[in-house]
This record gives structure tokens, sequence and C-alpha cells, in this order.
């Protein structure tokens, strides 16, 4: 069995964050220009700050646009390799073997939920779902959340022949 997507970041709200940066950007200036200190050391301090700081987060916002996480079943592995600027490098290959559990947050079970989740290979905060998983690595269990597709996760699903993976996801497929 194999199964490949690539999920990017959308455009839209990042550019939609560009925009609110530079009119928020814009008001300041104004307001101290307004106040009269643009002429004053406070003025271009405080002017060189917020350019500095909107410089900052116009370039992480453009960064990000440039991450995308490829996630693939092949054979009996889920793999999720991490690509930026056309370099591909692998983060995760775990045998479908070792996952304990798959799916939603509120859905999992009280045992894992103590584990901290230190990896997150997410590219867009909002509107696409997050899903979790936690599997045995060595002697230690690991969790780490990401957004596939939801054919992907029924894939996972559909194919894994084994009685330790706990899906509490059909129930969002529902609805």
């Amino acid at each position: 069995m194999m199964h490949t997507e690539v999920v990017a970041r959308r455009k839209v709200p990042v550019i939609a964050i560009l925009l609110l940066v530079t009119t928020v950007v814009l008001y300041l200036t104004e307001g101290i220009e307004l106040i009269g200190w643009d002429d004053d050391v406070i003025g271009k301090t405080l002017n060189t700050i917020i350019l500095i700081f909107a410089t900052a987060i116009i370039l992480k916002e453009i960064m990000g646009c440039s991450l995308s996480y490829k996630y693939a079943i092949v054979s009996d592995k889920l793999i999720v390799n991490k690509i930026k600027f056309k370099s591909e490098d692998n983060l995760e290959s775990i045998k479908i073997n070792d996952i304990l559990y798959i799916g939603e947050k509120s859905k999992m079970p009280r045992t894992y939920s103590s584990i901290k989740n230190k990896k997150k290979y997410l590219c867009n905060i909002i509107g696409y779902e997050k899903y979790y998983c936690i599997y045995k690595s060595g002697k230690k269990i690991s969790k780490f959340s990401f957004q596939p597709s939801n054919i992907f996760i029924q894939r996972i699903v559909k194919h894994s022949c084994i009685d330790n993976i706990n899906i509490c996801y059909m129930d969002s497929i529902n609805k």
C-alpha cells in the first residue's frame, strides 16, 4: 500500500497577516507623529523598533510559505518529511504496528494525554483538523501532531491490521 500527500501553508491567511501588520505599522507611526514625537529621540527609537518588529513578522510569514510537510504511507510505515526550499528532510519513520493512537485530541485516551507533545508538523494554524499520533519508540512512547487529510487517516485505519491501534476517528468522518 502506498499513499502520499503534501500539505502546504495556505497563502490567503499570510496575505491577511501582512496587510494587518502593514496597517498597524502605518497607524502607529502616524500616532507617533500626531503626538509630536516624530522629531524626538523617543519617536525615532519607537519608529525603528516598530519597523524592526514588523519586518521580523513579515519575514517570518514569508519564510513560512516555503514550508510544507509530506505525509506518506509506504508498505507498513508512516513517513513524515519536511519540505523547505525544495529540500526534503525525513522527520519521522514509524512502523504502523508501533502506532498506539491516531486521531483527534478530544478523543485521545487519558493515558496518552499526559505525554508531552514537542513535535508539531503543522503548516496551517487555522482551518485544518489537527491529529495526534502516539507511537512506541523503543522503550518510550512519543507523540506528535500533524495535519493530514481525512483520506490519509482512513487509509492508515483501513490497512492497519492490528488490534493495538485505538482509532477514535470514525465519528469525525460522519460529521
